[in-house]
């Protein structure tokens, strides 16, 4: 399976409660993304896939609670 068919599973295993988190945080991605620069490497890709494997599977919560629990 190729990164992008894996990332388009992970997307459609989302709750819908969490999908338009991953919406922002892929569209933050794609909009932050230097045409110019290097590509990410396979250790950003794998950093990005935890963290979307997170997301799909409710490892996460909201940036309230986060800032609440720490104070912020």
């Amino acid at each position: 399976m190729t990164t992008r068919e894996a990332l388009h599973r992970l997307v459609d295993e989302l709750p819908d409660d969490r999908a338009e988190l991953a919406r922002a945080l892929l569209q933050d991605l794609r909009d932050a993304a230097d045409e110019d620069g290097p590509p990410l490497d396979p250790e950003a890709l794998a950093s990005l896939d935890r963290g979307l494997a997170d997301v799909a599977a409710g490892r996460v919560k909201p940036l309230a609670e986060y800032e609440r629990e720490r104070g912020l």
